[in-house]
């Protein structure tokens, strides 16, 4: 089995923390194969990154200690400097760390990225994914948005009036925003295999968006988020994997 959760965001005053870590203690079991952090488990943009590390200790040291056989950490963009650190420490976290994961299970393949990607190839051209990983470093580092993007909007010129867009929308909530709308769109294209190194047989699970769903044919899924500030029916959202098929759950 392959569990799969997203965009808890810790560090954020909205995130559902202590549902979180319930459902690390219940649902995280021996018979779990595979657990996929699909991305924004910390919320680096927004404090201090060892504040955010100390002070969500209890829910790290939880996750590493959980009965599991393979734990994935695919990095999102509130927490792209982990890709950093796994480059320094030249891999020697309990855990895998990268930009995306493919995995098997019941004879069906499977595709997992955070979907930043899928928001820049959206939404914010002509900036390229690469530019907005440089960015999303440097959110990494910084609580005064204004004044880092003053200071560095040369470094990005190709795409310096997305990111002020994008960065005004970082004010309302992903679930909130119309242009999530074209996000949606892409990633259930048939075609999206061409912009983001899927292959055509692969079936994707992404986040970032923090509107989960699954496609009736079950081959596209969103694991939504773990925030209070979205409808209650939308929160603590996860998709769990077996036997091949995808399944959309809600922790309560």
């Amino acid at each position: 089995m392959i569990v799969v959760v997203s965009d808890v965001h810790l560090g954020y005053e909205k995130c559902n923390k202590s549902d979180f870590l319930r459902f690390l203690d219940t649902n995280i079991s021996k018979g779990v194969d595979h657990l996929v952090i699909l991305g924004d488990l910390l919320d680096f943009w927004r404090f201090n990154n060892a504040r955010i590390v100390v002070e969500n200790a209890d829910v790290l040291s939880k996750i590493v200690r959980l009965n599991v056989k393979n734990i994935h950490y695919v990095i999102g963009n509130h927490d792209y400097y982990m890709l950093k650190l796994n480059e320094r420490y030249a891999g020697n976290y309990p855990f895998t760390i990268s930009r995306s994961l493919r995995l098997e299970d019941g004879g069906n393949k499977f595709y997992f990225i955070h979907g930043y990607e899928l928001e820049v190839l959206a939404n914010l051209e002509p900036m390229s994914i690469e530019e907005y990983e440089k960015f999303s470093e440097m959110m990494c580092f910084t609580e005064d948005v204004i004044g880092w993007f003053a200071s560095h909007v040369w470094d990005i010129v190709e795409g310096a009036e997305s990111i002020a867009k994008h960065l005004k929308n970082m004010k309302k909530s992903p679930h909130d925003r119309k242009d999530i709308d074209k996000v949606y769109r892409l990633a259930v294209s048939e075609a999206a295999y061409v912009l983001l190194g899927m292959k055509p047989d692969e079936k994707l699970v992404f986040g970032h968006t923090h509107r989960p769903f699954i496609t009736k044919k079950r081959n596209v899924a969103n694991t939504g988020s773990w925030l209070s500030e979205l409808k209650k029916e939308y929160q603590n959202s996860y998709v769990e994997i077996s036997n091949g098929d995808m399944k959309l759950k809600f922790f309560k």
